[in-house]
């Protein structure tokens, strides 16, 4: 389960990755940096998992617009 302090940090982080002035290229790798260390962080399954999704909505919600953007 995430905290919100720890919900806090990953969307800093994946602000300021999309706020920075670096390529597109640079940050397409620093964003998947992102999603690896949430799927470590969380065990988040590599296929979708409605029993996990319904009990870590807004992990989901944060890694899915990441997966986005």
């Amino acid at each position: 389960m995430m905290t919100f302090g720890e919900m806090q940090a990953y969307t800093n982080r994946f602000k300021e990755i999309v706020g920075s002035k670096v390529s597109d290229e640079i940050k397409d790798i620093r964003l998947a940096n992102l999603m690896t260390d949430l799927e470590k962080a969380y065990q988040i399954p590599i296929f979708r998992n409605e029993e996990f999704e319904s009990k870590n909505p807004q992990l989901m919600q944060l890694y899915r617009t990441i997966s986005e953007a």
